[in-house]
C-alpha cells in the first residue's frame, strides 16, 4: 500500500549542498561562462539557453565527469536519512530538476540511493558535445525546457499530495502547485512574499520530523 504523499526536490543547491553544474562548468568548460548567470538573472536570456550555452565547450566523457561529481558535489544533511524513511513508508521520493541526468546520477550514485526516481534533463553524448534532451515538456513553458510544473502535474494527477523542496525561481511555480513547500534561499523569500504555506528548509532532517507529524493516508 503506497502513501499518498508525494515529495518531490529539485536538485542543484537544494537536494545538492553545491549547484552541481556550476562545479562541473568551473572546471571543464573551455571558456567564460559566468557571465550568463547575471543575464538569466536579469531575464535577458531565456533558461533553457542559460543551462544549454554553457556546456557547449565541454568535451570530457560522461564517465570523466560523472567522477569528477562524485569527487567535490556533496549531498545536503540528512538527505540520505529522508531517501530512506521516505522509501520505508511508501512516500514517493522524486528528484526534479532543469539539471543534467549523469551528474543527478553520479551522487545518488555515491550515496547507494540509485533507485531515487528522478526527473532530470537528459543528456547524450556526441562528437559535437553534450546535447540536451527534454522529456518532460509542457505547452507554454519551452523557455524553461524540462517543466517542472509538468512532473508535479503527474504527481496530483493521481491524487497524491504533494510536498515540493526548493531554493530558486525555478522552483516557484511547481511550489505554487504543492500542498506544502520546504524552502531555503529566493524560493524562501519568494513563499513569503506571495503566501505560500511553506517550511524553511536548513536541512533535510526538517523533512522528516514535519512527515512524522503526518497522519498518512493509504491507498
Amino acid at each position: 500500500m503506497a502513501s499518498n504523499i508525494a515529495v518531490l526536490c529539485d536538485f542543484d543547491d537544494t537536494a545538492a549542498v553545491e549547484n552541481v553544474a556550476h562545479l562541473i562548468l568551473d572546471r571543464f568548460a573551455r571558456e567564460e561562462w559566468r557571465h550568463l548567470v547575471a543575464q538569466f538573472r536579469e531575464g535577458t536570456i531565456i533558461p533553457k539557453d542559460y543551462f544549454e550555452q554553457p556546456f557547449k565547450s565541454v568535451r570530457e566523457s560522461r564517465e570523466a565527469l560523472k567522477a569528477h561529481v562524485q569527487q567535490t558535489a556533496h549531498l545536503r544533511d540528512g538527505f540520505v536519512e529522508m531517501a530512506h524513511y521516505c522509501r520505508s513508508r511508501d512516500i514517493d521520493l522524486a528528484i526534479v530538476s532543469h539539471g543534467l541526468d549523469f551528474y543527478v546520477e553520479a551522487l545518488l550514485e555515491r550515496a547507494d540511493l540509485g533507485w531515487v526516481t528522478t526527473y532530470p534533463v537528459n543528456s547524450q553524448f556526441t562528437d559535437k558535445g553534450i546535447q540536451f534532451i527534454y522529456n518532460y515538456t509542457k505547452p507554454g513553458c519551452d523557455d524553461w525546457g524540462n517543466c517542472k510544473c509538468a512532473v508535479v502535474d503527474r504527481y496530483l494527477s493521481v491524487g497524491k499530495r504533494v510536498f515540493y523542496i526548493g531554493d530558486g525561481a525555478s522552483d516557484f511555480c511547481p511550489a505554487r502547485k504543492a500542498e506544502l513547500v520546504f524552502a531555503r534561499s529566493h524560493l524562501l523569500e519568494m513563499c513569503k512574499k506571495d503566501g505560500l504555506p511553506y517550511r524553511e528548509l536548513r536541512d533535510f532532517r526538517d523533512v522528516v520530523r514535519e512527515l512524522e507529524t503526518m497522519s498518512f493516508t493509504k491507498e
